[in-house]
């Protein structure tokens, strides 16, 4: 791209300026819908055909409008141009709601997207001297009815739009001109927060930073207490600055932003100008009892774009150092406008961007918005991926979805309050699902597999959505975990996931008691992570569990012939942790029951040897319920994990670990709120028991899942089964030793702890002198003497 230029999309070129208009489905500032594409090629060859040929479709058109100091060039297809005298141009916008859409076009004049059609008829009128004519085709995404809009082309009311356009977008290429100076500039004069990097940390951070270049792909194992986040964050983030770019470090949960944050603020109280923001779940930025952004239920929605125009609030923002939830949410009360898009705003002039897998990875991302720089030479951020682990699986979840029959009749019972009309809507919809749900029943009882083209949810999507649209129409208030809107959204979700193919989706119906239950079930998300990483220059992956390398690359999308993988060992003295496998013991489902006395014995015994806080991790709630009843720990504070625990009984758990009058054990399950981000430093955890493998639950989704890796060519039973299970198990196991000076116990129980495939996904350093120095024939006497060598009387 030429320096002095600005090259844009004629989607992007288009919107009001300043920008005006509340936050709602009908603004024109979101994404169209997914069948829009489909609407649309159905109307261009329907219109191809009636003119006899004479109908130009997707027809390429571009201009370049003078500016200073930047030219800006603009570039689109025209949905469709019918020749005659004089032309025609014509736009397609499907909407559920058209009535909406008309009403807010007739209002509004410069809306998108009218002012989208008056682009391409302003450039050929440019470049031909006549004006064409002008139409909108607003259609109806259930039933197809097309509402023509004939749109007015006033060159000198154009022409006033495109002043103060031309004027902001130079405004704004100016001002990111200033950032990717300042950028190089802070790059320059950052240094690392640490005078004596760890053992290992240096050899991290060179690894890193030597090795980047344009394309890098990296998958890094290491251990807490390394200080991986500082050692893969700081080289990432001085690349990206000293190209004027940006770092972008996504975690698996809000609750693992801190541990970044943390890291950015010690560059920062290191002398490092950086400008960091943190994006929180809207569900927790929320103003309101009800997440539902409309203007006429939300006072933060509405005039949303209007306020932060008339306000400045972006510039205001772009001057503090580091942006939060707190920042945000009192900027949102004071201007009224929705804290959760008011982070977005902010984020394409930090210099580092903390947010959720989510906002990157699923099919709703903000990567928009991350990767927007300016519009001179394009770059691309840097990604840091943080618990990486955890990243196919939710990556397959939002590319998957569910629909119940019992869910829906249960939202449809709390919805008695609704008007005699609105309650008929409901009714319908629910009765059109359950008809189309039971129509889809297999030859043979229980759970089959479905054809994906037998699934037709177009038309219950489309009554959902004149449900919802009459719904918010009505004098009826929104309530809290509203029930209609759960079912709308439901619905929807449901719907959008039906249209995916390839091979990679499985299609399935469950018979229940009380209705069927559908799902869409994403076995590899793969090929979908390997086209966002395109999106950046580099990227570094990195957990304490990515073994074995193979699995990991494979289901992340990262190729294994061309990514950089290492494995870095613990900092601290081996001396300091002994792990212990008891082969004794079997947890498999048809040995459990002659089994929960041998592990109630063992934990039993192995905590009276040394008193202190333990953790007991188990497969599941079930097994933990069955031990939890059998064990006699009259020293100690026994402490349960149960489902669904809320956030403060959770802290007064941690809490307990920290006072040191009173030995404290914790029966958990593996996977949960305990046994992964946490840390139990010093004398908080000396001990872990992990009770089994956790292996996913053997169901009908699940071993289809196996059989569909089977046939990529992969061991199915380790994808599916073992290694999603040992990563929980080394998340567990890595509590214990979170610092130099910790001690600690770590204890497998069950003899699969000893397979071939099992050990492949421990860490080098547990079996450095092999499993078999793991497994001991007198426990007792080991633990013992492990304690009397450290905690010596």
């Amino acid at each position: 791209m030429k320096v002095g230029s600005i090259q844009l999309s004629i989607t992007e070129f288009a919107v009001p300026s300043p920008r005006v208009g509340s936050i709602e489905s009908e603004s024109g500032y979101g994404a169209l819908p997914m069948v829009g594409s489909e609407i649309h090629a159905e109307i261009q060859n329907q219109r191809l055909v009636e003119s006899g040929g004479h109908y130009a479709i997707e027809k390429w058109i571009t201009h370049t409008f003078k500016g200073t100091p930047f030219k800006v060039a603009v570039s689109g297809r025209m949905d469709g141009m019918q020749f005659g005298s004089p032309v025609l141009i014509e736009e397609i916008k499907s909407s559920y709601s058209p009535d909406s859409l008309l009403e807010r076009l007739r209002e509004f004049s410069e809306h998108p997207y009218l002012l989208q059609l008056r682009t391409y008829g302003y450039i050929h009128w440019m470049s031909s001297g006549m004006l064409p004519a002008l139409r909108l085709l607003v259609v109806c995404s259930r039933t197809r009815k097309i509402t023509e809009l004939d749109v007015e082309l006033d060159p000198d009311g154009y022409e006033r739009w495109l002043k103060r356009r031309i004027e902001e977008l130079n405004i704004e290429e100016k001002r990111f001109d200033a950032i990717k100076a300042k950028r190089h500039k802070v790059a320059t004069d950052m240094s690392f927060p640490f005078e004596n990097p760890r053992p290992g940390q240096r050899e991290l951070l060179s690894q890193i930073y030597d090795k980047m270049g344009s394309e890098w792909r990296a998958m890094i194992q290491a251990p807490t207490g390394l200080g991986k986040t500082i050692g893969v964050l700081y080289p990432s983030l001085k690349q990206s600055l000293d190209r004027g770019q940006k770092t972008v470090y996504v975690t698996a949960k809000n609750s693992g932003h801190g541990v970044a944050e943390d890291a950015v603020e010690r560059l920062q109280k290191n002398g490092s100008k950086l400008r960091s923001v943190t994006v929180h779940a809207k569900s927790k930025m929320c103003l309101k009892d009800e997440v539902f952004c409309n203007p006429s239920h939300c006072e933060y929605a509405k005039d949303y774009y209007t306020k932060l125009a008339t306000h400045k609030l972006a510039d205001k923002l772009s001057k503090k150092k580091r942006l939060g939830e707190k920042t945000f949410k009192q900027i949102g009360r004071e201007y009224e406008v929705c804290p959760f898009e008011l982070q977005l705003e902010c984020v394409p002039r930090a210099d580092v961007i903390v947010c959720d897998y989510n906002y990157v990875f699923s099919p709703r991302n903000i990567t928009g918005r991350i990767l927007h720089n300016g519009y001179g030479q394009v770059t691309r951020p840097n990604l840091v991926i943080d618990e990486a682990h955890n990243l196919a699986a939710r990556a397959n979840d939002y590319y998957s979805a569910q629909l119940s029959l019992a869910e829906l009749r249960r939202l449809m019972e709390q919805a008695t309050y609704l008007p005699e009309a609105l309650w008929q809507k409901l009714k319908l919809c629910f009765n059109s699902c359950s008809d189309h749900m039971e129509n889809l029943a297999g030859v043979e009882p229980g759970p089959c597999k479905i054809n994906p083209l037998d699934l037709h949810f177009e038309d219950i999507h489309a009554q959902a959505q004149d449900l919802l649209r009459g719904y918010l129409e009505s004098d009826v208030g929104l309530r809290q975990q509203d029930p209609v809107l759960r079912f709308c959204n439901l619905i929807a979700e449901f719907a959008s996931a039906c249209v995916q193919v390839g091979d990679e989706f499985i299609f399935t119906r469950t018979p229940e008691p009380n209705g069927a239950l559908l799902r869409v079930t994403c076995c590899d998300a793969s090929q979908k992570l390997t086209e966002r990483y395109e999106e950046f220059a580099n990227v570094v992956a990195f957990s304490a569990t990515l073994k074995p390398f193979p699995f990991h690359l494979q289901t992340l999308g990262l190729d294994p012939l061309t990514t950089f993988t290492a494995e870095f060992t613990s900092p601290f003295p081996k001396e300091n942790r002994k792990i212990l496998i008891i082969p004794q013991i079997s947890t498999k489902m048809r040995d459990r029951e002659r089994n929960y006395a041998k592990v109630k014995d063992t934990i039993e015994k192995v905590v009276a040897i040394k008193p202190g806080n333990y953790f007991v991790f188990f497969p599941s709630f079930d097994f933990l319920s069955r031990v939890v009843a059998l064990v006699d720990l009259p020293k100690f504070r026994v402490l349960r994990q149960e489902r669904d625990m809320r956030r403060k009984q959770i802290q007064e758990y941690i809490e307990a670990l920290q006072d040191p009058a009173t030995p404290t054990i914790i029966f958990a399950v593996q996977g949960g709120v305990f046994s992964e981000g946490v840390d139990y430093p010093g004398k908080m955890l000396i001990g872990a028991m992990i009770v089994g493998p956790a292996l996913p639950v053997f169901d009908f989704e699940r071993e289809l899942l196996r059989q569909y890796f089977e046939e990529k060519g992969g061991s199915g039973f380790d994808y599916a089964y073992t290694f999603p299970a040992m990563t929980r198990v080394v998340q567990s196991a890595g509590r214990v030793i979170r610092s130099s000076e910790d001690k600690g116990l770590i204890v497998l129980m069950d003899r699969r702890f000893l397979s071939e495939n099992y050990v492949k996904a421990m860490p080098s350093d547990w079996t450095a002198f092999g499993t078999e120095a793991m497994v001991s024939n007198q426990i007792l006497q080991d633990v013992e003497d492990f304690w009397r060598e450290h905690e010596p009387s």
